[in-house]
C-alpha cells in the first residue's frame, strides 16, 4: 500500500486496529460470557455534528469509526478489499454475497460492481462486531443487523450556524454548502438503495440535535442501546 498519502496513513492503522480488534474479539468469544460489541450506523443532515458524536460513541463503547472516505477507499480498491475479506472465514464470506445477491433481486440496491463492493466492505467490517460506520447508506446496507440506525435532523436555522462556524463561511456559503450535502446524500441512498434517506422507519432511533450538544445526543444513543438489551 502507498503510505504517503494522509489518507494512506489512517487506512493503514485502521486496518491494522481492525485485525487486532477481530483477534480480541474471538479471545472473547472463546470465554462462557462473550461480550457483544455493537455494529451502529450513523446517518445524518448536514450540520447535526454527526462525527463528534461518531467519535463519542466509539469512546464510550470501545469501537472503531469507519469514515466515508475511508469506506469508499476500501471499496474502491480490489487489493484492499480482499485484506479486509481475507479476515473472516470463507463461509462467512460466501454467506455475505449471498446476501448482496439477495438484496439486489428484492431491489433493495443496485447490481452493479462498484455498489456490490460498497456494500460488501460494510458488512464485513459489521460481521465482527465494534464499529460504527457513519454513512455510506449503512442503515439500508445492514438493516436490522445493526444493533443502532442512528439519524441526525435538526432544523435549517440550527444547521445553518453549525456549518458556518465549522467552515467559516458566510451565511449564503454555509446555505449552498449545507443544501449541497443533503441533495448528495438523498441522491445516494435513491441510487444505490433504492430508499428514502428521509424515512424514519430505516433507523431504529432519531435524534433532533437542535438543542442537544454531541454528549447528550450519545447518553440518548447509548440509553437506547441499554433498552434494547434489556
Amino acid at each position: 500500500m502507498n503510505t504517503d498519502g494522509p489518507i494512506d496513513l489512517m487506512l493503514q492503522k485502521q486496518l491494522e486496529q481492525y485485525r487486532l480488534f477481530r483477534e480480541q474479539l474471538a479471545e472473547t468469544q472463546a470465554l462462557a460470557a462473550p461480550r457483544h460489541a455493537p455494529v451502529i450506523t450513523v446517518s445524518r443532515m448536514t450540520g447535526c455534528c454527526a462525527r463528534d458524536l461518531s467519535q463519542l460513541l466509539a469512546a464510550r463503547l470501545d469501537l472503531q469509526v469507519w469514515a466515508p472516505e475511508l469506506i469508499d477507499l476500501v471499496a474502491r480498491d480490489d487489493r484492499l478489499r480482499g485484506e479486509v475479506a481475507d479476515l473472516l472465514d470463507p463461509a462467512v464470506r460466501e454467506r455475505i454475497e449471498l446476501e448482496i445477491d439477495a438484496m439486489v433481486a428484492r431491489q433493495q440496491c443496485r447490481e452493479d460492481d462498484a455498489t456490490r463492493a460498497l456494500v460488501q466492505v460494510v458488512k464485513i467490517l459489521a460481521e465482527t462486531g465494534g464499529v460504527v460506520i457513519h454513512g455510506r447508506g449503512g442503515a439500508f446496507i445492514l438493516r436490522d443487523r445493526a444493533d443502532l440506525r442512528l439519524r441526525l435532523v435538526s432544523t435549517e436555522g440550527r444547521r445553518l450556524q453549525e456549518v458556518m462556524r465549522r467552515r467559516d463561511l458566510d451565511e449564503h456559503e454555509a446555505g449552498v454548502f449545507m443544501r449541497a450535502g443533503d441533495s448528495r446524500r438523498t441522491a445516494f441512498v435513491r441510487l444505490l438503495f433504492h430508499a428514502d434517506v428521509n424515512d424514519p422507519r430505516a433507523y431504529d432511533l432519531v435524534i433532533n440535535t437542535e438543542h442537544l450538544d454531541p454528549e447528550a445526543a450519545t447518553d440518548l444513543a447509548l440509553r437506547y442501546l441499554d433498552l434494547r438489551e434489556d
